[in-house]
């Protein structure tokens, strides 16, 4: 077993594997190994099911790939190219919150799209080894480019409590769906969570109360 040595690389990589005899055919196997790890999870998808879903030998895999976890590093592109993360965190533009959360949520609209991002979510919380990576891969694409508009000392904390809210509107809106956040309208949760990212961004990260108690409203 390789899981060790899994390593993630963003859209715009080179796709890896040992052998390409027809570029089509990983393809093929790629898309299907990464529903088989959205709709299984990496422990339950396994090389016959990922054959199967991709119609196709599995002995065919192997002339793309060393084993499963080679097949995962594969699969574990992130979901959107760097030069779309520039047009949501702008590096030379003025940058809007509701631009970026609106953006996002639009960008899960898109079947592929979200289905990446369920498949990130899924293997990293289902595969040990693989966490590390989706983490590397998340700081590297998202909270890198966020942390450059961010001034002071805190821009590593503030920019992953940025990151937190988006998760986790991935993870109930498409991996666990909970109907309140699932059903919601794109502008109804701009409305909602822009407020408490631009604080993340730019307010008070906390309040001294000596007796523990939370904040009035």
């Amino acid at each position: 077993r390789r899981s060790a040595d899994l390593q993630l690389h963003p859209m715009s990589a080179k796709p890896r594997g040992r052998r390409r005899r027809n570029d089509s055919s990983r393809s093929g196997i790629v898309q299907a190994a990464r529903r088989e790890f959205a709709e299984r999870g990496y422990e339950r998808a396994t090389i016959r099911s990922i054959a199967a879903s991709a119609k196709v030998d599995p002995a065919t895999i192997y002339h793309f790939f060393d084993d499963k976890n080679d097949l995962l590093t594969a699969a574990l592109e992130f979901p959107v190219s760097d030069d779309v993360i520039r047009l949501l965190i702008p590096t030379d533009a003025d940058f809007s919150v509701t631009s970026l959360l609106g953006g996002v949520l639009e960008l899960w609209q898109e079947p592929e799209i979200a289905e990446r991002f369920m498949v990130l979510i899924r293997v990293a919380v289902t595969h040990p080894d693989a966490a590390a990576g989706v983490s590397a891969l998340f700081r590297t694409a998202v909270l890198g480019p966020l942390m450059e508009r961010i001034t002071g000392d805190d821009a590593e904390l503030r920019a992953g409590l940025v990151g937190s809210q988006i998760a986790g509107l991935a993870l109930l809106r498409l991996v666990m769906p909970y109907p309140p956040i699932a059903n919601a309208s794109i502008e109804e949760l701009v409305e909602a969570v822009s407020p408490t990212i631009i604080r993340y961004l730019t307010g008070a990260l906390s309040e001294n109360h000596p007796d523990g108690s939370l904040p009035q409203a």
